[in-house]
């Protein structure tokens, strides 16, 4: 009977006690900033929101690209340089042309290369009362390429086999001439040397076929090259042609090698 009277007693005041302490917390919830954390839910600020990835695809994409994709390459190739314009009518050869090249991928669609190319060619030029001048040339290019292969996983197979992409870059063009005087009886004369050097740009198009995922491509790419030499307005090949106007084109077959 006591306990029940001493209950009875002490329940407005604990009540009270109880009141007392719910309103302090309103009031420290009601007065603490935005970005101050509370115990009634998570931490939010300026900082709360930051990650390493922007969203969970981005996640996904790059946890794919870890584990299926490629990261460096090498390959070596062969293919054809020919010009169009004056300078294909008068420079001949250009098989076989010797191609070398390097590739870092940065995904699945963006990768970096610099390749190396170089290929011989050669043209005669009459000079005066059957003489002649025999040239023969050797035309080197550091290129530096941006690949982008397209998105085909929505695409029908064969398209997705054949991965297709596109090619954009710059580069260092060297051609060298070696020139032999030729008289009208055919007999080899003086010789003589000449380098010129030029800034070039070009741009194509490509295929790449899957030997071995991520281990082995065969890549077929053509090639426009956009380059302009200091002898190319020159009135001294005339009368074969007046100019060495032209495009530079390569079209090459390649093996690269990846992992």
């Amino acid at each position: 009977m006591s306990a029940w009277l001493l209950l009875g007693l002490l329940s407005p005041t604990l009540a009270k006690a109880v009141d007392e302490y719910e309103a302090v917390g309103a009031a420290k919830r009601a007065a603490a900033p935005d970005d101050e954390p509370t115990s009634d839910g998570p931490i939010s600020g300026p900082f709360s929101e930051y990650g390493e990835f922007d969203a969970a695809e981005d996640e996904a994409n790059d946890e794919k690209f870890f584990q299926f994709g490629r990261f460096f390459g090498v390959g070596l190739g062969t293919g054809l340089t020919t010009a169009t314009g004056n300078s294909g009518k008068l420079y001949q050869g250009g098989f076989p042309m010797i191609d070398g090249r390097l590739a870092y991928w940065f995904d699945f669609q963006v990768a970096l290369q610099v390749a190396l190319q170089n290929s011989k060619h050669n043209y005669n030029l009459p000079v005066s009362s059957g003489n002649s001048e025999l040239v023969d040339t050797n035309l080197f290019r550091i290129l530096f390429q941006v690949k982008y292969y397209f998105d085909t996983r929505d695409l029908s197979a064969p398209i997705t086999f054949v991965g297709p992409h596109m090619i954009v870059g710059g580069g260092m063009y060297s051609r060298s001439d070696n020139k032999t005087a030729v008289d009208s009886q055919g007999t080899s004369g003086a010789t003589s040397t000449e380098k010129v050097n030029a800034f070039g740009m070009n741009f194509g198009m490509g295929f790449e076929l899957t030997i071995k995922p991520r281990k082995t491509y065969l890549q077929l790419e053509a090639l426009a090259h956009l380059v302009q030499f200091s002898d190319q307005y020159d009135n001294r090949y005339a009368p074969t042609v007046n100019d060495k106007t032209g495009t530079w084109i390569t079209a090459g077959i390649a093996l690269m090698w990846t992992w």
